[in-house]
């Protein structure tokens, strides 16, 4: 299958824990990473898509299958000891993310694959590095990141903490098309606190898109400033929004080359993952009403 979207990611295992107020605890082990909530949109942008990846020996069967019943899903799968895996311990007011076995690394394996019309770069923890970048940039028209698994690094217990290598992300975000953070990741990167400064410390080059969860998100494009408004829906599990949102919008993107309205698609299909607890297909439905809900509460800011 020749991609139109390839998504460059590992696919992950997450030991949860819930701790209550009480001495009850919830256990249990859950498919995750951006490799795994992307496929989410994949039947309804209805684009060619590729999921390069790496999981291991280790990796659930029925996981297995869950990929394979996608029609326009192609996974190149790199066999690896063990797959990415994290412990999340929950705690009412507060949670501690831990790194426990990490897959085999994926620049290399990256060089070997074919490019596609558009490329997302979603890391979960430093699989990729400047090598694959360029390996993007050289084999797409249009690339996206998720910043998120750029300063993830860990502290001598293996919890999860940031480093801000600003030399490293500053030659990212100017090298490809769109870049996305959410309001915490982007505030300590640029010293800023006020949205605008936010916006106005970013590059102008190309488009920055800030997640804001339930309140929307904040996008840049040729120096202009816009807010969508989120969508208000019933949310169970916002985990993996912002795989969906940057998913669906490349795929919309290489179709209409529409910024506002790309943005828009991947919202309002974000706003639908988030009303579900796991990970499963999108419903295949209509979304254009929700986009023109989400395209008319747009404000500019600046």
């Amino acid at each position: 299958m020749k991609a139109d979207l390839n998504i460059v990611s590992h696919i992950v295992l997450d030991d949860k824990i819930f701790h209550s107020l009480g001495p009850e605890k919830i256990s249990y082990s859950e498919l995750g990473g951006p490799a795994a909530y992307s496929t989410m949109a994949v039947p309804v942008i209805k684009t060619k898509t590729r999921v390069i990846t790496a999981i291991g020996k280790d990796f659930p069967e029925a996981f297995i299958h869950y990929f394979s019943s996608i029609s326009n899903l192609e996974i190149e799968t790199l066999i690896s000891e063990f797959t990415t895996r994290f412990f999340h311990e929950i705690y009412p007011k507060h949670r501690i993310l831990k790194l426990l076995a990490q897959a085999e690394l994926l620049d290399e394996f990256v060089k070997n694959q074919k490019g596609a019309r558009a490329c997302l770069l979603s890391p979960v923890f430093k699989e990729i590095s400047e090598d694959t970048v360029e390996w993007a940039v050289e084999n797409h028209e249009h690339i996206g990141i998720d910043i998120q698994g750029f300063i993830r690094s860990t502290d001598h217990q293996k919890r999860i903490i940031w480093n801000f290598d600003k030399d490293k992300i500053n030659w990212l975000i100017n090298k490809v098309d769109f870049v996305k953070f959410s309001l915490h990741e982007v505030k300590p990167l640029t010293g800023k606190e006020k949205i605008k400064e936010i916006m106005k410390a970013l590059p102008e080059t190309n488009i920055q898109i800030v997640t804001m969860g339930e309140r929307g998100l904040v996008y840049s494009d040729k120096g202009e400033f816009y807010r969508f408004f989120a969508p208000k829906v019933k949310e169970r599990d916002p985990t993996g929004a912002g795989d969906v949102l940057m998913t669906s919008m490349l795929a919309k993107y290489i179709q209409t080359k529409d910024v506002s309205y790309s943005i828009a698609f991947g919202m309002a299909l974000a706003a639908e993952k988030v009303q579900l607890k796991r990970i499963q297909s999108l419903p295949d439905k209509d979304y254009d009403e929700i986009v023109e809900k989400i395209l008319e509460s747009s404000e500019k800011l600046n």
